[in-house]
Formats: C-alpha cells, sequence, structure tokens
C-alpha cells in the first residue's frame, strides 16, 4: 500500500473517531446497552469515539514529527502518570486519560491532518452534531420526554418533571455536558469567515434555543456576554452594524419573550443564577482548606479515599466536590496541577491564536469558566478536546493548501 491509499484510508478512520466522539455517545449506545460493556471493561468508559481516536494517533505516532508543545506536555503526562500509579499506586486513570492525555493526542493528529479538504470534511461532521444536538435538545422539551440514556439509575433523566425543571439530555447525556459542548462550539462559528452573517446569527440563536432546552443558567449568561464581545466591533464599526443591531435586538426580545411566558430556560427565573444547593455548594466547599495541611498534597497529592476524609474533618461530608481544580490539587498535588496547566498554555495559544488576541482571551475565559462551574475535568470531560476540534474545524485559512490535496502535510 503506497503513502498516499494509506493516508486516505487512515484519514477516514480520524473522520469516523471524530463523527462517534460527537454522535454516537454513551448516552446514544445505552438503547442497545452499551453500559455492558463498560462493566466488562473500563476501556469503554473513554466512549467508541475516544477510542478510535487514540488507536488513529497509534497509527500514525512513528510517521508523525510531535511538535514541542504537545512534546513537553506528554513529558509532564508521564511524570504524572508515574508518580501515580508506581509511588502512590493508583491505578484508576480512566478520567486522566479522557480528560487530560486525550486532548494532547488529538492535537497531534490536527497538526498531522493540516489540509484543507481535512478542514471542510471535520467541520462538516461538527455541524452534523450541532443539528442534532439542537434538534434533538429542541424536540425533547417540547414533548417533555427524553429519548436516550438509562432512566432508572441517573437523576438527570426523569421522565416527567415539572415544566420549568426539565433539561433536554440530547446526545451527551448530562444537560451540563451538552450544555458545555455547544457553549464552546459556538464562539467558533461566529468567527467563521465562510459563513455569512445572517447565517452566523441564525446558527447562534438556534445554539441558544438549544441551550435553554438544557436549562443551563451559567452556560446561557456566558454564552450571551460571549457573543456580544466577539461582535462589539461590528455593531460599532461595520457597514454591516444597523443588521447586526436589528438582529440582536430581535433576537434579544424573542429570548426574553421566552424566558418569561414559556418553559424554556425556567431554572434561569425560577431559581436565579446561584439559586440552588448545587451552586451554593460549588463555594461553600472551598472551607475545606481551613483544615488541612498544604504540605500533605504538595507534590505527590493524596489517595481519593482521604479526600472523603478530610470532607468529613472539615463537616462537608454532605457535599460533592464540584471544582475541578480542588480535585486536581487534591489528587496529583499543587506541583503537578500547576505544571499540567502552565505546559497546557502554549497548546491552546497554538489553536486559538489565529482567531486573534481578543477573540483567542474570550475562548479561553469562557472554557476556564464552563470547566470551573463543575467537576467536569476531574471526571473524564474532554472538554479541551472539544476546544482544539473545534479550532481545527473553523479555522480561517487562506488557500495554502489545495482543496483537492488530500496527502498529509507533516507538522514543521
Amino acid at each position: 500500500m503506497d503513502m498516499m491509499s494509506y493516508s486516505k484510508k487512515y484519514s477516514r478512520l480520524l473522520l469516523w473517531g471524530i463523527f462517534s466522539f460527537l454522535v454516537l455517545t454513551g448516552n446514544l449506545l445505552s438503547v442497545i446497552g452499551y453500559s455492558s460493556l463498560i462493566n466488562i471493561s473500563p476501556v469503554f468508559k473513554l466512549g467508541i469515539g475516544v477510542i478510535l481516536l487514540f488507536f488513529c494517533f497509534f497509527i500514525y505516532v512513528h510517521k508523525m514529527t510531535i511538535p514541542n508543545p504537545e512534546k513537553h506536555i506528554f513529558i509532564v503526562i508521564a511524570i504524572m502518570l508515574y508518580v501515580n500509579m508506581i509511588i502512590k499506586g493508583e491505578y484508576q486513570i480512566t478520567n486522566y486519560i479522557s480528560a487530560i492525555v486525550f486532548p494532547v493526542c488529538l492535537s497531534c493528529l490536527f497538526s498531522l491532518f493540516q489540509n484543507k479538504r481535512m478542514q471542510m470534511e471535520v467541520r462538516y461532521i461538527v455541524m452534523i452534531f450541532f443539528y442534532l444536538e439542537c434538534f434533538i435538545a429542541i424536540v425533547e422539551k417540547i414533548m417533555m420526554f427524553h429519548f436516550f440514556g438509562n432512566m432508572e439509575n441517573e437523576d438527570a433523566f426523569v421522565g416527567r418533571i415539572d415544566s420549568y425543571e426539565f433539561r433536554s439530555c440530547g446526545l451527551w447525556g448530562h444537560p451540563l455536558s451538552n450544555s458545555c459542548i455547544l457553549s464552546l462550539m459556538m464562539p467558533f462559528i461566529l468567527l467563521q469567515n465562510e459563513f455569512s452573517i445572517k447565517k452566523k446569527n441564525l446558527l447562534w440563536s438556534i445554539g441558544m434555543l438549544a441551550l435553554l432546552c438544557f436549562n443551563s443558567r451559567f452556560s446561557i449568561v456566558l454564552s450571551a456576554v460571549v457573543y456580544i464581545l466577539l461582535n462589539y466591533k461590528n455593531m460599532i464599526y461595520s457597514r454591516h452594524r444597523i443588521k447586526y443591531v436589528l438582529c440582536i435586538g430581535l433576537t434579544s426580545a424573542v429570548f426574553l419573550y421566552m424566558l418569561f411566558n414559556t418553559s424554556f430556560g425556567g431554572r434561569l427565573l425560577d431559581l436565579g443564577l446561584y439559586g440552588d444547593a448545587s451552586s451554593m455548594a460549588r463555594t461553600e466547599i472551598l472551607d475545606i482548606f481551613q483544615v488541612v495541611d498544604y504540605r500533605e498534597f504538595m507534590f505527590v497529592g493524596i489517595p481519593y479515599e482521604d479526600i472523603i476524609y478530610i470532607q468529613a474533618m472539615a463537616g462537608l461530608d454532605y457535599l460533592i466536590i464540584e471544582n475541578p481544580w480542588i480535585i486536581f490539587i487534591f489528587r496529583y498535588g499543587i506541583l503537578q496541577t500547576f505544571a499540567m496547566i502552565l505546559f497546557f498554555i502554549p497548546l491552546f495559544h497554538k489553536w486559538l491564536i489565529p482567531y486573534g488576541k481578543f477573540n483567542a482571551w474570550v475562548i479561553c475565559i469562557l472554557f476556564l469558566s464552563l470547566v470551573s462551574s463543575s467537576n467536569s475535568l476531574a471526571v473524564g470531560s474532554t472538554a479541551i478536546a472539544q476546544v482544539y476540534l473545534f479550532a481545527f474545524a473553523f479555522k480561517n485559512q487562506k488557500n495554502k493548501y489545495d482543496s483537492k490535496d488530500n496527502t498529509l502535510l507533516l507538522a514543521e
């Protein structure tokens, strides 16, 4: 098999992996008993898409020149795995692989497949996911019924409840997971120059409607703020500024009407931005630092069982730690957590700086706000990988690559 055929064959594997990652989720596959595979092997907890993309990475790893940002974070990952598996003896690393290792491998693959045709095909898959996700969310909200998921064992999957409390579960299961991936995707849609102004605003409006269906108050507010930040120059200086102002005014009127007169986004009005026990717990758990000795987890961290013990000492054992940074500090230590964050910065810079410094900062702040509002990263969220995926799919490129060329462009 020549290199061209080899590349085309496994580029399809990459595309199928991305499609499976976005669409063939554990929530969707639960209808055919996917959870039974997780009971057989924890590897399946990663998801079909992540497994396929890892497989694609290991096929190509000997053919690629790993860029320096990825190389440096791989070294940090190796040290962290050594410390936690060999020194501490903790082998439950599925969440760590999903949240931390997988994004770096995906970044390497995107660095390898840097051609226009691959980017367009990835974007096509991402947009298919966007339309499916929003459609399912809206239909679930209208019907007040969840299509997928294990409704017996998960609190998120409740058959029929009060309309303002009902939250669609979409393709990704938990409403927070769905709202996070949509909120991360929508800024890149707004920054895609190949989309017309009308199309950008239409897609953003559909995405906002889906967020109202997921009833994630923080994501709704953040997405609205991000829209203003990314478009304020257009609203002031662009020759299309009248269109922007009219579109924002009309869209805002529609969404305000829906908030006050329908059950869409009802939790935002009925509970406020921080009006329930879950939101209060995110700030109350900070009291745990009053009873800990920082020297105990300066480098190595402490076993998971000891975290529960510390919570009990602080009188906070009734709370779930929903801050991923606290969990990372406890489990991996302050120095390891700091090193991990420090060496991820060049990767974010690599994928976001093509969108401009200001826009990159907006997306970074959005990302940090979203992942800090739940325990997402600490329990295996792929939010970092999602940022890299959308940054690759919606990147604005000049005619640097021939769209008919499906050969590999190796990273310099």
